[in-house]
């Protein structure tokens, strides 16, 4: 019966670990997705990362990634806030800087403690298009899949939500993407991990990316984890949480 009863547990978290997450499978051809999300406290259902992919009515791919500093379940529950308001806002047709003040005014009525913030990244696909608008407020960058290989892209940031309320100074800029080109969002979790040589860092990933450039794309996301989680580990693994988004449009059906 212990048994039986752990089995269920076991079940009933898995179940509603994917109801609190997004379904990425998104309606009609031609958009690939892959990814990661493991919270760093044991246990737990969510962390303070979050993500999310909607597919409106035009074809247009709206994606948003984020993360609410902090590790308690006031941070994860906040995650979640944040990640339904964004969605209701692409639904309602909100552009990318007005999600991004909306988000900032939730996230300051919600949080229980002022300093708590949030680093978001919103990114538009036109349908089958070759270039993505990009809002950052204070996340990290993002890779760049191209069939030479991996580089890094740094859209232009604003500061984070919450941190100065009322300050926002977000824009939009933009990624242009050739055939077959794909764009790779994470959480700082990723790469803050210590190693016996020091901080992974920004650098550290985009070598670890280059070494798995040739694989699939969610292949070449459980590659990054586990390299990262390797490299971390003589010094305590990685702590904090980690989310990874792998988004493009699939080449062969681009019009």
């Amino acid at each position: 019966m212990l048994l039986l009863s752990q089995h269920e547990n076991a079940w009933d978290h898995a179940s509603l670990q994917r109801g609190l997450l997004p379904d990425l499978a998104l309606e009609g051809d031609g958009f690939v997705t892959a990814s990661h999300y493991a919270p760093c406290r044991s246990h737990s259902l969510l962390g303070g990362d979050f993500y999310d992919v909607v597919r409106t009515e035009d074809s247009t791919v709206h994606v948003i990634m984020g993360d609410v500093s902090g590790h308690g379940a006031a941070e994860a529950a906040l995650a979640v806030h944040l990640r339904l308001s964004w969605r209701t806002a692409v639904l309602c047709g909100q552009t990318q800087v007005e999600q991004a003040h909306l988000l900032e005014k939730i996230l300051v009525k919600e949080r229980r403690d002022d300093e708590t913030y949030a680093t978001t990244v919103s990114l538009v696909f036109p349908p089958h298009g070759r270039s993505v608008r990009v809002v950052s407020a204070g996340h990290p960058g993002l890779l760049h899949r191209h069939p030479g290989g991996v580089g890094w892209v740094e859209p232009q940031r604003g500061i984070p939500l919450g941190l100065f309320p009322g300050h926002g100074d977000w824009s939009e800029s933009e990624v242009v993407l050739g055939d077959g080109d794909s764009l790779v969002l994470f959480t700082d979790g990723l790469y803050e991990g210590r190693t016996p040589a020091g901080r992974l860092g920004e650098q550290g990933l985009l070598r670890l990316a280059a070494r798995h450039a040739q694989l699939p794309s969610q292949d070449f996301v459980d590659a990054l984890v586990s390299g990262a989680a390797m490299l971390a580990e003589p010094c305590g693994g990685l702590r904090d949480d980690v989310a990874v988004l792998h988004l493009g449009w699939n080449r062969s059906v681009r019009a």
